[in-house]
């Protein structure tokens, strides 16, 4: 089977990015005011929002934890309960807060965002990991 190479940066920094996709998730679901008037007709929209902030979510947990490849259904059960436990725990916050409020709707948006991430992993048995600049194979053990 060919494989197409694909970057893999150190460790700390996918994790970084993790901790970063966290932070403006848990920034604009709950430190921000909500928008008053929404950005577009589309009735839709704060759905598609939802299924793209954990679409993404999911996606930055899944390589970062590629040093996990060898445990490919561990891997997976393990970036969806993470992914689609934070997307709960938010929605838990958010019926604390005055100005927000907790959705079924938007929690079942944030689980198929989830979802949809988990088709990486079968995206990715046609990858082989390399090191940014030099295209030196790596292996998994980092």
């Amino acid at each position: 089977m060919r494989t197409v190479p694909f970057p893999l940066v150190p460790r700390w920094l996918r994790y970084a990015g993790v901790l970063s996709v966290v932070g403006f998730l848990l920034y604009y679901s709950v430190l921000s005011a909500p928008p008053v008037n929404p950005p577009s007709p589309d009735p839709w929209w704060d759905k598609k929002l939802h299924v793209a902030a954990y679409l993404g979510l999911g996606l930055t947990l899944a390589y970062a934890t590629v040093h996990l490849r060898d445990r490919f259904w561990t891997r997976i059960a393990l970036v969806l309960a993470l992914a689609v436990g934070y997307g709960l725990f938010i929605e838990g916050i958010q019926a604390t807060q005055p100005n927000r409020y907790a959705s079924l709707s938007d929690a079942l948006a944030n689980v198929v965002g989830a979802l949809l991430a988990s088709t990486w992993f079968f995206v990715e048995r046609h990858l082989r990991y390399v090191r940014p600049l030099n295209n030196e194979p790596i292996e998994y053990s980092e």
